[in-house]
């Protein structure tokens, strides 16, 4: 992996782990999503048109479009309804342990990619912290009771096959176009959708009353949401999905971070193993090749 897309997939998972610790200070968070989903694409919306503009946008991608848009919607639909029908701690790291493990699986399986034995390495143990990130003490029963595979974790579980489903969309675009216009296009879709979705329960008032409550906030993670998502898919031009997709749960490590220093939340020891399990293995990443 080169070291400015390495350096940049660090900075998409940064800008990853700061939009979710602003949005973790508000209560609606769901809501708060659509929003940012909105303020992004105004956000965007001068640099979208200029690309469009300056860059082609083949027929070919808009099928890459609809499958990317259709499975990030799918994918939030099962997140919301795993975190209703268990807790944080357990569906959390089944979706993201889930995520990268089955990009690597469909990236060979559908894309025909070759991973090194370092970087299907690095992949796993990436997963494994990942396992671990939520347990609060080293045992192998807690965590096979954390992640028994019943109830909202079946949710949790169709959430991560959802999340790699539109990573390998994303890659496929990727080879075709700009990757910024790309998921300027699938973000403006995921914005429709969402909002969509929220107007069942409740009226766009809703968002400007959260805008309203929260204008600096909404303005930063909607600059981030999309900064880091178009980050990544730039990565996925020149490196595998597989690999990509598992350098970006640093975002978990910067969370932890950002956890400690900002909101004062305190680190437990199998945490701190887990973060060095994910660093382990986007260093196996990242020198592999």
């Amino acid at each position: 992996m080169a070291v400015s897309i390495f350096l940049f997939l660090l900075l998409s998972s940064f800008g990853h782990a700061l939009w979710n610790a602003i949005a973790k200070r508000v209560e609606d968070r769901d809501s708060f999503f659509t929003l940012i989903l909105g303020i992004s694409v105004l956000l965007y919306f001068p640099l979208a048109l200029y690309l469009q503009q300056t860059s082609f946008f083949p027929a070919s991608a808009w099928k890459w479009v609809a499958v990317s848009t259709l499975f990030e919607i799918l994918y939030f639909v099962t997140l919301a309804k795993a975190y209703q029908t268990a807790s944080y701690s357990s569906a959390y790291p089944v979706v993201r342990g889930t995520a990268p493990l089955f990009t690597a699986l469909l990236a060979i399986l559908l894309a025909g990619a070759s991973l090194s034995t370092a970087g299907i390495s690095g992949i796993l143990l990436i997963v494994a912290g990942i396992l671990l990130v939520n347990q609060t003490r080293f045992s192998f029963q807690q965590w096979f009771e954390s992640v028994r595979f019943t109830g909202g974790l079946r949710w949790a579980f169709l959430a991560g096959i959802f999340s790699a489903g539109y990573n390998l969309s994303d890659s496929m675009a990727a080879q075709e176009m700009s990757a910024i216009l790309f998921k300027y296009a699938v973000f403006v879709g995921l914005f429709a959708g969402k909002f969509l979705l929220d107007s069942r329960r409740s009226g766009f008032r809703s968002h400007l009353a959260l805008f309203r409550q929260h204008p600096w906030a909404a303005l930063a993670a909607g600059m981030l949401v999309f900064g880091a998502n178009a980050i990544a898919v730039y990565a996925m031009q020149t490196t595998s999905v597989a690999y990509v997709a598992a350098v970006r749960e640093m975002s978990i490590v910067f969370s932890a971070w950002i956890g400690m220093l900002w909101l004062k939340e305190k680190i437990h020891s199998v945490k701190w193993i887990s973060i060095a399990l994910i660093l382990t293995g986007v260093l196996l990443i990242k020198f592999q090749s």
